[in-house]
């Protein structure tokens, strides 16, 4: 599964919500390549609905460029369809618009959404250029004001989660008319930090989240718990204990 293309398979208008489901049921089974080849059963049992209505929301889909269809066969005939996400930059965005204001910020490499004031300038961009705003790279991402400085900084330390699929989960919850402050985007990084301390993927946990109309993130029932992530204050403990009994067994 692809993160990126989750995120951007999230803010782009698909017509109706069913098309918007089946969208995003691809991007959930594309590689990074954006390729996938669930069949028409599984697509259909996964969004719950007929395969006939898969068929016709997967063309729309293709009329609006955002999905290539491509027929595959093998020895016995022909089998799964073999689909490509091809959402573009220049794709219409839900709550956005290409005039909007944008900066660029050159310590992370990304595009933090510019709040209205009485100071904004009229020009579309704080540069000289007088092309349209656009992104400057393949990875740049327009970050939510609500994610703090301090908060990218915590998530890029003790590696909780990725600044993207934090992004992604703000931007969600915005769309859903339920948005995010500031206290409780630190709130959900804190909560993610004990969550992977369990043991549990925060970037999973988002992602489960975002495909089943979640406000929040839960813990998976069955998963299996894995010491791999632990916190700091953890592998401390863990080294002084060691250290206590080499000397213990030294005497």
């Amino acid at each position: 599964m692809s993160v990126k293309l989750m995120w951007s398979a999230m803010t782009v208008k698909a017509g109706s919500p069913t098309a918007k489901l089946i969208l995003l049921k691809l991007a959930d089974n594309a590689n990074d390549k954006g390729e996938c080849w669930p069949s028409l059963k599984n697509i259909a049992e996964h969004c719950e609905v007929s395969q006939k209505t898969v068929i016709t929301n997967i063309k729309k889909l293709e009329d609006l460029g955002y999905v290539k269809k491509i027929n595959r066969f093998n020895d016995k005939g022909k089998t799964s369809n073999l689909y490509v996400i091809t959402i573009t930059e220049g794709a219409p965005v839900e709550g956005n618009s290409s005039s909007e204001p944008c900066e660029k910020t050159s310590t992370t490499h990304v595009k933090k959404r510019k709040e209205p004031s009485e100071n904004t300038s009229t020009t579309p961009c704080e540069n000289t250029s007088t092309t349209p705003c656009e992104k400057t790279s393949h990875e740049s991402v327009i970050i939510e004001p609500v994610i703090t400085e301090s908060v990218i900084e915590t998530i890029e330390r003790e590696k909780i989660v990725s600044l993207e699929s934090l992004n992604a989960f703000v931007s969600y919850r915005k769309k859903i008319k339920k948005p995010m402050t500031t206290h409780a985007v630190e709130l959900l990084v804190a909560k993610l930090g004990g969550l992977r301390v369990d043991g549990h993927s925060p970037q999973e946990l988002i992602n489960d989240a975002i495909m089943n109309g979640w406000q929040s993130v839960y813990p998976k029932t069955s998963a299996q718990t894995n010491r791999t992530f632990q916190s700091h204050q953890e592998r401390i403990r863990e080294e002084n204990m060691r250290v206590m009994s080499n000397w213990a067994n030294k005497e």
